[in-house]
């Protein structure tokens, strides 16, 4: 299983060792480097993404003039602040490995022994928290200046991708809200009312509409092109159907080939996805989350496994995956000794065993624990819920004061 290890990145002091699960929790309070996480958990996996895919010799070669750091910085808009000669990323990932170390030095980037057999394709796709923003302001795609392709940019250019799936003949029913379907018509985005009939510009939405529905429209559409071709440029695909053409290519190098061709797997990182929603609402999109995730490894054409990467505050977001995770658990018993009802109670349509899962807090040190109790298993909520023991402690006292 892959692993990301990071010290000394903003507020970052030391993750330890991060396994790479199927669904991946990070919790922490407000600038504690959830999405410093994410996003150099994110680079990493484009730059592997990147050399499994490219054969061509004028590829970035990221082992050279700091370019790993410094596509990652551009990209994900760090500044220097954020990195210092004590800093250190160590990624061990499926078929490379990178280590950067400080903030003057070069990555080192080593290929696996089974990289040339077993590379292959995959769909990122990063949603950042800013992503109402397409509805929220209009014409964002064509007011947003950016100098160099920034995580934004890119969000705005999958968004301009993915939306044209989406015609009046093909509108999506949202999780969220089941009464709205949303459909693009002549690149305007727009949702349908179904209880009065009336359509109206997401522009006019509610927040919670506005913050989900890109979640909603990009899960629904990337975890369905695992197998599909993959988005290159003609030049790649002729190079690509070239070599597979040469008879004197072998059965491993051909099927390497093919692979990088086609979407094996999608990874998607989303950030805080319970902004502006209700706690029912935030339960369904997170139900239809797991569930896409789950549709994109049981896809027979997959090759490698999808995966989801999430931060949140929400104390229900952590509950609604403990509930599946219990759920998890009783269908495992439920195979083993028949239990009535079961079948008919347990969605396997978000079924995935306990150990796909996995959480971490950030502590104000900067420093992570592993929130799996795994006796049960569970999510523990300690943390995230303090709250509770806050207001339990004050209720006492004014109870104290009032009844004596």
């Amino acid at each position: 299983m892959a692993t990301i290890h990071i010290k000394n990145v903003g507020p970052l002091k030391d993750t330890g060792e991060i396994a790479l699960n199927k669904l991946l929790l990070i919790i922490g309070k407000q600038s504690s480097g959830k999405s410093t996480f994410m996003k150099v958990l994110c680079h990493c996996r484009w730059v592997e993404k990147t050399l499994m895919v490219d054969d061509d010799s004028s590829a970035k070669d990221y082992g050279k003039d700091q370019e790993f750091l410094k596509s990652l910085m551009t990209f994900h808009r760090f500044n220097s602040d954020f990195f210092s000669s004590e800093s250190y990323i160590k990624y061990d990932g499926d078929y490379i490995t990178i280590e950067q170390n400080g903030d003057e030095t070069e990555a080192i980037i080593t290929r696996k022994e089974s990289f040339e057999d077993r590379r292959y394709n995959t769909k990122l796709c990063f949603i950042p928290s800013e992503r109402n923003l397409i509805s929220a302001v209009k014409n964002l795609d064509k007011t947003y200046k950016a100098t160099d392709l920034d995580v934004l940019l890119n969000y705005l250019l999958e968004w301009d991708e993915v939306k044209d799936y989406y015609s009046t003949k093909n509108a999506l029913r949202l999780s969220v809200a089941r009464n709205i379907q949303y459909y693009n018509d002549g690149g305007a985005d727009f949702i349908y009312l179904s209880q009065n009939g009336k359509k109206l510009p997401v522009f006019y939405a509610s927040s919670g509409v506005q913050s989900a529905l890109p979640i909603e429209v990009m899960i629904n559409r990337y975890s369905t092109i695992v197998g599909a071709k993959a988005n290159l440029s003609k030049h790649d695909w002729r190079h690509i159907f070239d070599e597979m053409k040469d008879s004197n290519i072998d059965q491993k190098a051909l099927t390497s080939k093919a692979n990088k061709a086609y979407y094996q797997s999608v990874q998607f990182f989303i950030e805080e996805p319970e902004q502006n929603l209700y706690p029912m609402s935030q339960k369904d999109l997170l139900l239809n989350v797991v569930k896409h995730l789950v549709a994109a490894n049981r896809n027979e054409k997959a090759r490698h496994e999808s995966m989801v990467v999430m931060t949140t505050h929400s104390p229900y977001i952590l509950s609604v995956l403990n509930e599946l995770m219990a759920e998890a658990k009783l269908y495992d018993k439920h195979l083993e000794n028949y239990i009535e009802g079961v079948d008919d109670f347990v969605n396997y349509d978000c079924y995935m065993l306990p150990d796909a899962y996995s959480a971490y807090y950030i502590n104000d040190n900067g420093t992570f624990d592993n929130l799996i109790v795994p006796e049960l298993p569970m999510i523990s909520g300690i943390e995230l819920d303090g709250v509770s023991d806050w207001v339990e402690e004050r209720i006492s006292k004014v109870n104290e004061f009032i009844y004596g």
